[in-house]
């Protein structure tokens, strides 16, 4: 049983502070409701860009106390930054994420199971170009597939389609990020109901 009803949002942006536009708007929109969010910036945490194993305990001890996890990231490369690839290799550890096929949910080896993910993220790219006919050939839902799959590996749901903002890199006018923000703090309440 998850403690706190809140979303967990882990927050992976090299340059939060910096060159992030969407994701400092969106996670400061987060912060704006700590009633509703609990939000990990993962670049700001470990900016080494590893993680030791009391890192690894910590960050456990915040998905076991959360039922819904989200992903935010800008699309590199059509996947996430590295850290966030780093980060799940560590926390997703054998004998506490996956392994443990006889035990329940919420028991060493399965505990994630049971916890519902999601994927929000931006992309530089237009929206035209994230379909089959377009120059990415994928949607957005493809790119996250292995989201998806690590979600099902260890009995945990991933939301299909992913929150996404596209055209990042070209011309996002202010009332377009502010609408994105607004878009997703809607996108995050809807994933509880």
């Amino acid at each position: 049983m998850t403690a706190d009803p809140r979303t967990l949002v882990i927050v992976a942006h090299p340059d939060l502070s910096g060159s992030s536009r969407v994701n400092r708007r969106w996670a400061r929109e987060l912060a704006a409701h700590p009633d509703e969010f609990v939000v990990r910036d993962l670049y700001a945490l470990y900016p080494s860009g590893t993680l030791g194993e009391k890192d690894a305990e910590a960050e456990r001890a915040f998905l076991a106390a959360h039922g819904t996890i989200v992903f935010q990231f800008p699309v590199y490369w059509y996947s996430a930054p590295a850290l966030l690839r780093t980060w799940t290799d560590e926390v997703y550890g054998l004998g506490w994420a996956y392994g443990g096929e006889a035990a329940e949910p919420g028991e060493p080896g399965r505990m994630l199971a049971g916890k519902r993910f999601a994927v929000a993220m931006c992309a530089g790219d237009i929206e035209a170009n994230y379909r089959r006919e377009g120059t990415v050939g994928f949607t957005p839902a493809e790119v996250i597939i292995p989201f998806r799959a690590t979600a099902n590996y260890v009995g945990a749901t991933c939301v299909a389609e992913p929150f996404t903002l596209f055209g990042t890199e070209g011309a996002l006018t202010d009332d377009e990020l502010e609408a994105s923000a607004a878009a997703y703090l809607a996108w995050l309440r809807d994933l509880r109901a």
